[in-house]
């Protein structure tokens, strides 16, 4: 008798269990590489919204271009990061690169030099029509991939801090008047991007500064368009009051 009722709850119990698998199936596993479960089993696929934008570091619209190289233009840092080219169909374009990939760029393509680009297009960015991704010189055949090149370190390994006092510096500013840089004589102190915006301020009225900044080291690829040594600004302090900006 008592074997007979638990026979009969066994059976009970699996078709409670048959009945709500049926009504929940388990996930399918994840497909292999992609981290996307496939729909289950008698369910609808998920709505196709299209293409998938690109991923961040893809470039986009590749173009392949020849033409002669014209000369270089620089940022508001005076970094070269740019090369003027005229071309058969569009004449005289401007292609933006990397500063970084600077020296790569100039050694491969003097002014002269006829060259094969391939660029892509920034269409989010207002300033940036061309970005270059690969380089060749027509006549010598060497060729750089710049997306290849590592970005430089935001401040030199091992460094070693210098402080410079300077009397009623040079400012350089972009065309919002945002800090770009001081310069002195043939030195140039680089500021970051933003680093600065709270004490700009006190920089711009300040008749003198101390910057305690580490020299770039010029194998990280960057060319001042003045041939200037250019310094990473590490500290300012005005009136003896030291702001760290990195």
């Amino acid at each position: 008798m008592v074997k007979n009722l638990l026979l009969v709850i066994i059976i009970l119990l699996l078709a409670i269990v048959g009945l709500l698998l049926l009504r929940h199936p388990p996930a399918p596993p994840l497909s292999p590489g992609t981290g996307i479960r496939p729909p289950a089993a008698g369910l609808p696929a998920p709505p196709d919204d299209g293409p998938h934008p690109p991923h961040p570091g893809t470039p986009e619209n590749l173009k392949t271009r020849r033409g002669l190289v014209l000369g270089y233009q620089n940022n508001a840092h005076l970094d070269v990061n740019a090369i003027r080219l005229k071309t058969p169909d569009e004449g005289a374009i401007t292609i933006d690169f990397r500063p970084h990939t600077a020296r790569t760029i100039m050694n491969l393509a003097p002014i002269g030099d006829s060259i094969e680009v391939v660029t892509g297009s920034r269409p989010n960015d207002e300033y940036i029509v061309y970005q270059l991704h690969r380089i060749e010189n027509l006549h010598t055949h060497r060729q750089a991939d710049l997306d290849a090149l590592p970005p430089p370190p935001d401040v030199p390994m091992n460094y070693t801090a210098e402080d410079f006092t300077l009397h009623n510096p040079r400012l350089l500013t972009d065309p919002y008047g945002g800090l770009d840089a001081i310069r002195s004589d043939k030195l140039l102190f680089h500021f970051k991007p933003g680093l600065v915006d709270d004490i700009a301020g006190l920089i711009k009225s300040a008749k003198t500064i101390t910057l305690g900044a580490v020299r770039r080291s010029e194998d990280f690829g960057f060319v001042n368009i003045d041939h200037d040594t250019v310094y990473i600004v590490l500290s300012v302090t005005i009136e003896h009051k030291t702001f760290l900006v990195r």
